[in-house]
């Protein structure tokens, strides 16, 4: 799909639902029929200190993010932008979590560090409240 330019210095990462159990997280546009569960956080657009990027990508037709740009060996979609490796200093933050539902086979994003009592995939890194 690419990697879209914009000229905002930062966008909203938000979690999305479709149907009753499909979750998708972007900063893009997302599917008809999904519906704005949340927001996760901002991702910078560009590279900045202490950042490193964020990738959407795709197994057995679920989304799912890495900081791999190989997607850990699975299908790339698209950047989404820059996210912090660690809590960044003098900046609000929260954590993103990669989760896992369902025996490892459904994968969302979350801001809880038990991953809303799932299975927790590893934090893929620290997105900016402010």
């Amino acid at each position: 799909m690419g990697e879209p330019v914009v000229a905002a210095p930062r966008l909203s990462l938000d979690r999305y639902l479709k149907g009753t159990r499909d979750r998708l997280s972007s900063v893009w546009h997302v599917p008809d029929g999904c519906a704005r569960e949340g927001g996760l956080g901002l991702l910078y657009t560009a590279p900045t200190e202490g950042t490193h990027p964020l990738y959407l990508c795709v197994v057995r037709g679920d989304n799912f993010i890495s900081t791999e740009v190989g997607c850990e060996g699975q299908a790339y979609v698209t950047r989404l932008g820059w996210i912090h490796a660690y809590p960044p200093a003098g900046v609000g933050s929260v954590p993103v979590y990669r989760c896992l539902v369902n025996g490892g086979r459904e994968f969302f994003e979350s801001n809880t560090a038990d991953c809303e009592v799932r299975i927790v995939g590893g934090p893929p890194g620290w997105a900016v409240t402010a």
